[in-house]
């Protein structure tokens, strides 16, 4: 028996179930826990129980609920003791009691100077909190002192643990644990300066200056008072630029992935393999194991093999388990070795913009975040020994599963991988598999058509489990019949010693509905390698739930796998055959299907964008969008962020076969453009590089069969800029020069809202934009209601009063962005533009001389952007307000704005 009081307060037996108990008895024992063993009196339980009007037979009734409390501790009755003049509980199994130890001994560690134990302590004891002390009680002023005695204990061990954390040099994750407590208990000045300190030391200096300017506010207008001077003196040495005292290198974090995709429930057979799997990882910790197939053979069972050893396993690996899948039969393209290092070190925690741009350097990285740990990463579908090379761990204390169909054999040679070859089940094997998937007794009464079903499938794991899934679907139908059907699909007989997949498949696609027939055969215009509820939706044309039912029914047949709530996977022979069906499907039915599937991606992609950055879609609102596409729709830019990590690797495919195929690239131009702000967000200008420069050759074909030349521009323009932030400076200046050629080739600047410069931006602008063209874009969009949106109408009234400023026309500039700003604070508050504009009103007053006036909209603009995100206009606009605080004479302000300025500029390198 357990009682817990860090939470609600409850009572647990000891198979783990939690006793009931009325609200009366939980305060009853919360009283006796918050005594710490000390008798408390009859009289204090009665009066702390019903608190300010007890009941005349309040003794008698407290004698009741003892005994009450009695009976549910059950055997563990003897803790509760019977004192002379009250009530104790001695010796209970109390959380608190642990807490209050763990604490004790991370001190003693901390204070010994042994840091990794003191955090590790620290962490124990805080993860018995699971919400606020004594929760669930009633009304007791001892169990409130009590609960705020732990409660400020609590943040004792928080701070220490990121101290701790800090000596240890893992100040990414001291960010991220501190968040919540800081925002919970703002006045609490170690828990800011632990903060600050965390970021400072991250080379988030901005971000830690910004933290100090928080609490400096806060203490004012609430309390009327300084930061300590310790905080004071840290944002001092913040300010004065002093590097941060030398850290160990984060070797240890606690993120810890945890990524093993499901595995069937029914598995059967390959005991043996399983057996040397075992004896493998034991004998020779830090090697990889090969599961390759016999020669050619696929749907064999590999991935099965390793994910049901991996999950098994699990346990003796703490420090994680990462699944990739290499693709390395995909019969479009095999993930890159660059790109599979940079998902298993997402997994670890380092973003893609902080990872090296080289494989030699992810690769290092890779090992030495690994080092000293137990992990599990299992490669699967790797095309060859090249692919897996680079992504083999140093630590003897890591295991890797690879899986492919070849035999790695330059990976056994060169890196002591351990071979391990997969064939076809045995007839045992086969049966049991039948057995797990459709219960023994079922096969006992036709073990003929069970021999048979197994003959006909050749023993090939994929083959059985799709007859097993159909099977399973017909309970009440013979296993003769089923055999008699599977026996007359067969299309092309048997070769290689294996059943033929297409008859198998055919088989079970013909006993599907008609729907979801269909959706499997549209599927196979899907380029992978995942599949969304909405994706499937939009190719069918059907709504979404119609469509979540259509996918459990293929799921159900075994013709696709759930790997995650709402996405679905087909196995690489699977997808095969769908994509044969699908090349049978009239011409107008296919080309529908593949206009709404990009429709999906390009709409999901705006809308996405919208919620990171509102107003700001580089899709024109009045474009038509398809009947029947689905649209992603998520909630703030977090959301977005996530849908963009899972999605792009299918949207980079789905760029692919639209060029290729010359579908639709007039939307490929708006998919690019909408991808682009988030992945230069993220850092990931490969991709974004990658995908700009892979829709090129299709939109030049189009535009010499006289297409609208601007979607070159706008593709030249994002490669350009990605290529610049890699430090491609060639391809840069050829892509930017070729965009601003064919900017000067159009009259009516169609790619305006492509300009390089953001509009906080006064630096030199391209030639092609000239004041007079935006004046006569304005009118076009005034007198053409389908264009004129008001927040767009008031980006361009902003861009011409910047533009006349810069010509030297201060006075028409700032009415312009005076107007342009009255809009957007009417249609669009809180958008980036709105900042940007700010600064430019700012910087028209510093070049008028009025340094006042420019410095209160140059602070109103770092606010502004700041809230935004919008580091290269946060930097610029800091970068002025330090040129107009100096010329105030405010040499002190305008060094906190330049150092923050610095560190911007830094970070965006």
């Amino acid at each position: 028996m357990r009682v817990r009081v860090l939470g609600a307060v409850e009572l647990i037996c000891d198979d783990g179930t939690v006793q009931k108990l009325s609200r009366t008895r939980r305060t009853l024992l919360a009283l006796l826990v918050a005594a710490r063993g000390a008798p408390v009196s009859s009289d204090l339980l009665v009066e702390e129980l019903w608190r300010g009007s007890p009941p005349a037979t309040g003794v008698n009734l407290l004698h009741q609920r003892i005994r009450d409390l009695r009976r549910a501790l059950g055997e563990h009755r003897h803790h509760l003791e019977r004192r002379a003049n009250g009530y104790a509980l001695v010796g209970a199994d109390v959380d608190q009691v642990r807490f209050e130890e763990l604490v004790e001994q991370g001190c003693a560690s901390a204070d010994a100077g042994d840091h990794e134990r003191a955090s590790m302590l620290f962490d124990a004891a805080l993860g018995l909190w699971t919400g606020g002390a004594y929760g669930g009680v009633g009304e007791s002023q001892m169990i409130a002192t009590e609960a705020a005695r732990l409660d400020e204990l609590r943040l004792v061990a928080v701070e220490s643990r990121a101290a701790a954390d800090l000596a240890l040099g893992r100040q990414a994750a001291v960010v991220g644990d501190l968040g919540p407590f800081v925002q919970d208990n703002p006045l609490r000045e170690r828990l800011w300066l632990l903060l600050m300190t965390a970021l400072w030391h991250s080379g988030r200096t901005a971000e830690a200056l910004d933290a100090y300017q928080r609490l400096f506010r806060l203490l004012r207008d609430e309390l009327g008072v300084e930061p300590s001077k310790d905080v004071r003196d840290l944002h001092l040495r913040i300010l004065d630029g002093d590097d941060p005292e030398p850290t160990p290198e984060p070797a240890h974090e606690r993120i810890v992935p945890r990524q093993l995709p499901p595995v069937v429930a029914a598995f059967a057979g390959r005991e043996d393999h399983l057996t040397m799997l075992d004896e493998l990882a034991a004998e020779d910790e830090g090697r990889a194991v090969v599961i390759s197939a016999i020669a050619g053979t696929a749907g064999i069972g590999k991935t099965t093999l390793a994910l049901y050893w991996a999950h098994r396993s699990a346990h003796h690996f703490p420090d994680g388990q990462v699944f990739v899948n290499l693709r390395g039969f995909d019969p479009r393209d095999a993930l890159d070795p660059l790109d599979a290092l940079g998902v298993v070190l997402e997994a670890f925690g380092v973003e893609r913009s902080r990872q090296p741009q080289d494989i030699d350097g992810r690769a290092g990285l890779l090992r030495s975040r690994l080092a000293d740990k137990r992990v599990l990463l299992v490669l699967d579908n790797a095309r060859d020994s090249e692919q897996v090379r680079s992504l083999l761990p140093g630590s003897p204390g890591c295991v890797t599963l690879v899986t492919s169909r070849n035999r790695l054999s330059g990976l056994v040679a060169e890196a002591g991988a351990k071979p391990m070859e997969l064939g076809l089940l045995d007839d045992v094997e086969a049966y049991e598999l039948l057995a797990a998937r459709l219960g023994e007794d079922r096969l006992l009464a036709e073990p003929e058509a069970v021999e048979r079903i197994i003959e006909l499938c050749a023993s090939l794991p994929l083959t059985l489990s799709v007859v097993a899934a159909r099977a399973a679907t017909r309970p009440a139908y013979a296993l003769a019949d089923l055999a008699d059907e599977l026996g007359e699909s067969r299309l092309d007989g048997f070769g290689g010693g294996r059943g033929d997949l297409r008859a198998t498949f055919s088989w079970s696609v013909r006993h599907l509905s008609d729907p979801a027939a269909r959706l499997f055969r549209l599927i196979g215009l899907h380029p992978g390698p995942t599949l969304t509820v909405l994706a499937a939706a939009s190719l069918a044309g059907v709504p979404r739930v119609r469509a979540r039912r259509l996918l459990d029914e293929l799921t159900e047949a075994n013709l696709l796998t759930e790997v995650a709530p709402g996405r679905f996977v087909l196995h690489d022979l699977l997808r095969e055959y769908a994509a044969d069906l699908a090349s049978h499907e009239p011409d107008d039915v296919r080309r529908e299907a593949e206009l709404r599937m990009i429709d999906h991606y390009v709409f999901s992609a705006r809308s996405v964008h919208s919620a990171y950055d509102p107003h700001q879609s580089h899709i024109d609102p009045t474009e038509p969008i398809r009947d029947g596409v689905a649209v992603e729709v998520v909630g703030d830019s977090a959301e977005a962020l996530v849908w963009i990590a899972t999605q792009l690797p299918v949207m980079s495919r789905v760029i692919d076969a639209a060029v290729a195929r010359s579908i639709a690239l007039d939307r490929i131009v708006l998919l690019v453009a909408a991808l682009e702000r988030l992945l230069d967000l993220q850092g990931r200008w490969i991709e974004l590089a990658a995908l700009a420069e892979a829709a090129l050759p299709g939109i030049r074909r189009s535009v010499s069969q006289g297409g609208d030349p601007a979607g070159l521009g706008v593709l030249h323009r994002a490669a350009g800029a990605a290529c610049g932030r890699l430090g491609r400076v060639e391809d840069a200046l050829d892509h930017l020069g070729r965009a601003l050629d064919l900017a000067m080739e159009s009259a009516d600047l169609a790619a305006e809202r492509k300009d390089p410069a953001p509009a906080g931006h006064r630096g030199p602008r391209p030639p092609a934009i000239t004041p007079g063209l935006l004046r006569t874009r304005l009118g076009r969009r005034r007198s053409s209601p389908g264009r004129a949106t008001p927040s767009r109408a008031a980006w361009t009234t902003g861009r011409l009063g910047l533009y006349e400023a810069l010509d030297g026309d201060y006075a028409s500039g700032l009415r312009h962005c005076k107007a342009a700003l009255a809009g957007l604070r009417r249609v669009a508050p809180g958008n980036r533009s709105e900042g940007n504009v700010v600064a430019t009103i700012g910087w028209i007053h510093q070049q008028l001389g009025s340094f006042d006036e420019a410095a209160g909209h140059f602070e109103e603009a770092v606010t502004k952007l700041r809230a935004a995100g919008d580091l290269p206009g946060l930097a610029d606009a800091l970068g002025h307000l330090a040129e107009t605080r100096t010329a105030l004479g405010k040499h002190e302000d305008a060094r906190c704005a330049r150092v923050e300025c610095d560190s911007i500029l830094a970070q965006l390198g």
